[in-house]
């Protein structure tokens, strides 16, 4: 585990604002549309397999809800390119994913070690969503295996919500925390 560089949220959210509006341009331009999307989709998904973490949280965008007639709706896929972004650094990321993580936050900040972990680690109310959500984030990631190129290889099937698919990320959330506890108290 390690901090990576962050994307500031202003920075992150035009940036994200920008790839989505060239995404969903190629829907509306050309007469070939499905083919036009396609090629600036996947173009977004070599960027996102780079590790940008703008173009996974992109990636994330369209996979939450899917796009008519190009692209299902993939639980997984939104959930595991959301969380590649926070572990990159995307703050606006981070944000989206803060409910999810609220939990595993405030085991931490009800920590009996919190004065240690702040003054360890320069947290401060500024910045402990980004810090804490970031390790958290990194720490799925090991813990579920997500690798930028397998989300980008594998088939976008109908995978819909569901509290059998939150609960296998939330206990991988469980897996983790103790880890980014102890990474958080390392001096």
């Amino acid at each position: 585990m390690e901090y990576n560089d962050f994307i500031k949220r202003k920075d992150a959210y035009n940036s994200f604002k920008e790839l989505r509006k060239i995404l969903n341009g190629s829907i509306t331009s050309p007469k070939d549309w499905r083919k036009s999307f396609k090629d600036m989709f996947d173009e977004v998904g070599v960027l996102a397999m780079e590790n940008n973490c703008v173009a996974q949280d992109v990636m994330a965008y369209y996979y939450k809800d899917g796009v008519q007639d190009l692209l299902e709706e993939n639980y997984d896929k939104y959930l595991q390119w959301e969380i590649l972004a926070g572990a990159n650094g995307n703050e606006f990321a981070i944000e989206k994913l803060q409910f999810f993580l609220n939990y595993a936050m405030q085991e931490i900040v009800d920590s009996d070690k919190l004065e240690k972990i702040l003054m360890l680690n320069g947290i401060d109310d500024q910045n402990y969503i980004y810090i804490l959500g970031n390790l958290l984030c990194e720490g799925l990631v090991d813990e579920l295996g997500i690798e930028p190129k397998k989300l980008v290889e594998s088939p976008d099937d109908k995978i819909e919500y569901s509290l059998e698919k939150q609960r296998v990320y939330r206990r991988a959330l469980d897996h983790c925390l103790p880890r980014v506890l102890e990474f958080l108290l390392t001096e």
